[in-house]
């Protein structure tokens, strides 16, 4: 028998974003290198998250999530607060379908590192190498940039997690 490749199938995952609110009501995005913008822009902003693994409640991921990419600990996580499905993007060469939830969180510091309370002890930076910046950016700051920000309509989520976390 002669086994043909026909080329890689799409990898369908699960995924917990946090929108992360510090106490003025601005939330953390990143912002992914322009070399990594698989359409070949200026790079994008976006929520901390990542996959959900097998069997892992929504929250449970979206709170070791956080720990990998920021070291953050001392989190106020509240509900899911929204979710989108089929959610289409290439990294690291891999064309990805994910369905993604939505959690609410707060943080009683923006500072990110130890003077904020937070232990960058328990950091994962095997994605770190993408990551260009990363920023506090309040509803106004998002309806006034150009630069792209995903997932689209954030501003409206922000308005509802600080309505929900307050």
């Amino acid at each position: 028998m002669t086994w043909r490749v026909v080329g890689w199938l799409r990898r369908r995952r699960r995924a917990a974003r946090v929108v992360l609110l510090d106490p003025a009501g601005r939330v953390l995005l990143f912002r992914l290198l322009p070399g990594r913008d698989p359409g070949g822009g200026n790079g994008y902003w976006y929520l901390p998250g990542g996959g959900i693994r097998l069997g892992e409640p929504v929250e449970a991921a979206a709170r070791r999530e956080l720990r990998e990419e920021t070291g953050i600990r001392d989190v106020v996580l509240g509900p899911v607060v929204g979710q989108r499905t089929g959610v289409r993007f290439t990294f690291a060469g891999r064309e990805i379908v994910q369905d993604e939830w939505y959690v609410a969180a707060r943080v009683k510091s923006a500072d990110l590192g130890p003077a904020g309370g937070h232990d960058r002890t328990g950091r994962d930076d095997g994605e770190a190498d993408a990551v260009a910046a990363s920023r506090w950016w309040s509803v106004a700051d998002l309806v006034a940039t150009g630069d792209t920000v995903y997932p689209p309509g954030l501003p409206g989520l922000v308005a509802k997690v600080a309505e929900a976390t307050r």
